[in-house]
């Protein structure tokens, strides 16, 4: 009798159950159908399987139901328990603060992210605009002090303006001229600004950067550039854009066969990683010039990431390529993405 209870008491579990749950879910809340998406996740959520993309799920389902306070929580334990990519993550907490209009958090949020050692390139000009925008709509004398300073900066005249500390300051520094010249004709500073392109030693984000605004302002010139080893000369009008690079596009297509169907979170994640690849290579081609290969990497990365366990034989069976080319890849992004972070 004993043994028959037992025998009763025994769940078997269905094979690769878990993830075909997981999957439901994505693509019921792909569907658009959040109330059934999010009892999904919450039977997902038991089984403990891929905890950051089921906790993930949950806040953008509470988002789009419009519970945004319950999504605003859920956000702010993944951040303190470090679950998922942290910088996605912060992203998609400051826009439920904003929604909220708690823009007294958000003010606090991002000065304390940005006090950190490390930040992604592609988010500081971001968070800074958020900053000012937080700071506008808290208006204070402290604030108002703060907004007056800074548009001081923006007025001064390319005679006083600290250039030479471009090639001096710390990154933080570096970065906050950068920021400056957005709004100031370049054209007297262009000297300067070559000496700092062509010096191996500075940031390639903040190269990217310097780059960009010459593109906006349409200079002409043709400019040496040196950035990860390599030395190429560019006219900054005639640089294309990201929206406009083929082979970003590509790896994005081959990602949106192989993941966006399955894993939607996913998709945007890998989509995010590859800008803030793009955002240190720019403008040098992209090696090997496979977007199989680039998007099987960043797809491993983010498996590792999000906890999701694949079978490696399919896995390369699916893009094609050997375990070489997959090793080889794997350790030219972890360097890009290295230097996408900013010491601020």
């Amino acid at each position: 009798m004993k043994n028959k209870s037992n025998e009763k008491k025994k769940i078997v579990e269905f094979p690769n159950l878990k993830h075909r749950l997981l999957e439901k879910a994505m693509n019921t809340m792909k569907e658009k159908k959040f109330a059934e998406a999010l009892a999904l996740f919450e039977q997902a959520r038991e089984s403990e399987y891929a905890y950051a993309e089921v906790e993930l799920g949950m806040v953008v389902c509470f988002m789009e139901l419009g519970q945004l306070t319950e999504a605003k929580n859920r956000c702010k334990k993944m951040l303190r328990e470090d679950v998922g990519d942290y910088f996605h993550i912060l992203q998609i907490y400051i826009t439920i603060l904003i929604q909220l209009k708690e823009y007294g958090e958000v003010k606090t949020t991002i000065e304390a992210i940005l006090e950190e050692d490390r930040i992604p390139a592609q988010y500081a000009q971001n968070f800074y605009q958020l900053l000012e925008f937080a700071r506008k709509m808290l208006p204070s004398e402290e604030n108002e002090s703060e907004l007056h300073t800074e548009v001081e900066q923006d007025d001064n005249s390319f005679h006083s303006f600290p250039i030479e500390e471009l090639h001096l300051g710390a990154i933080q520094k570096q970065y906050e001229l950068i920021q400056q010249l957005k709004s100031m004709h370049i054209r007297p500073f262009l000297s300067e600004v070559e000496l700092y392109l062509k010096n191996e030693e500075m940031h390639p984000v903040l190269k990217t950067f310097l780059l960009h605004i010459l593109k906006e302002q349409g200079v002409e010139k043709e400019i040496q550039l040196i950035k990860l080893g390599k030395s190429v000369s560019v006219i900054p009008k005639d640089l294309p854009s990201g929206e406009e690079d083929p082979f970003l596009n590509k790896v994005i297509g081959v990602l949106d066969d192989t993941v966006n169907s399955e894993n939607p979170i996913l998709f945007e994640s890998l989509k995010e990683m590859l800008v803030r690849l793009h955002t240190v290579h720019f403008p040098l081609p992209f090696y090997p010039n496979s977007p199989k290969i680039w998007a099987a990497g960043l797809h491993k990365i983010g498996n590792d990431l999000y906890g999701m366990l694949v079978d490696e034989e399919v896995f390369l069976e699916e893009y094609h390529i050997s375990t070489h080319e997959l090793e080889d890849i794997l350790q030219k992004i972890k360097k890009l993405e290295d230097f996408s972070f900013l010491h601020l």
